[in-house]
């Protein structure tokens, strides 16, 4: 395309809007309302995966070592399997004083041996195949057992799983619903004017001539609805960041850094895409003539 015809369809199209600003001003408001419920969804369920990922994270697993047996070797070798973070030793002493705070007694072993094992506390990756790494311990010469909650780990890895394939679901679906929405919004404002495109169709104009001018419409209603609605959203995200440090810094949410940066492309991708998508279907049916 050349740059002159460019320029003509781009004053074309803001020769449109300006000419149906109510119009447009709805398609702006409207797309910019249903980017927000997305960005709305997309926060909540990205965190909801960020807080699953966390409590995986935060996993351990114990390995029990036999009698008289180094400790430093298997250390080493543990801490180059993948998915491992840290390993920690854990002296049989040391268990017992963790055991005595815990109960609130003093002295427990004094009349009897101690007969707790030495252990290797191993800190996870919330990536890591913990099956696996489980396999490659057992084989390892020196290790008694190894416990790890079989069943809470493989239920809240099955959680992840279902929070991840829910979160692209919902987040699909409330994309979809977002492009009826925006498609029904530009359809209005192409409806005002169908028989300006009949006039033009008439009298020799190509569809793709017709098109290209609602296209761009399309494309700066999606852009001034997404700009609209990044600016709630970050500051929306912003307030509520904050009041939750403040009330309760327990809970892991996500960084505003991280947050705005990954909606900033869903809902600029969606905003614009959607834009131009959705003017092109609603002046489909106004071509043929």
């Amino acid at each position: 395309m050349k740059a002159k015809t460019f320029l003509y369809f781009t004053k074309e199209a803001s020769i449109g809007l300006s000419r149906n600003g109510l119009m447009s001003l709805a398609a702006v408001t409207t797309v910019a309302f249903s980017l927000i419920i997305l960005g709305c969804f997309f926060i909540v369920i990205t965190n909801c995966i960020h807080f699953a990922e966390m409590a995986k994270g935060v996993l351990e697993l114990k390995v029990y070592l036999k009698e008289n047996v180094d400790p430093a070797p298997l250390q080493a070798a543990i801490s180059e399997f993948k998915g491992v973070e840290e390993v920690r030793f854990v002296s049989k002493e040391e268990g017992a004083e963790w055991l005595e705070k815990s109960l609130g007694v003093k002295n427990l072993f004094v009349t009897a041996d101690n007969p707790l094992p030495d252990t290797l506390d191993i800190r996870l990756d919330p990536k890591v195949n913990v099956k696996k790494l489980v396999k490659q311990l057992d084989s390892l010469d020196g290790i008694d057992e190894v416990a790890y909650g079989k069943t809470f780990v493989e239920a809240m890895l099955i959680i992840i799983q279902i929070i991840g394939v829910l979160g692209i679901c919902l987040i699909t679906i409330i994309g979809l619903v977002v492009l009826y929405i925006i498609v029904n919004t530009i359809r209005l404002t192409v409806l005002a004017r169908w028989k300006e495109i009949e006039i033009m169709k008439l009298v020799g104009a190509t569809d793709w001539f017709i098109r290209w001018p609602f296209m761009l419409e399309g494309i700066f209603i999606g852009v001034c609805g997404t700009i609209i609605s990044l600016l709630l959203l970050t500051k929306g995200y912003h307030l509520l960041y904050a009041y939750i440090k403040e009330a309760a810094p327990f809970i892991p949410v996500l960084s505003e850094k991280i947050v705005n940066y990954r909606m900033f492309w869903l809902i600029t991708m969606v905003g614009v895409a959607f834009g131009a998508v959705g003017s092109t279907w609603s002046i489909k049916k106004f071509l043929r003539v």
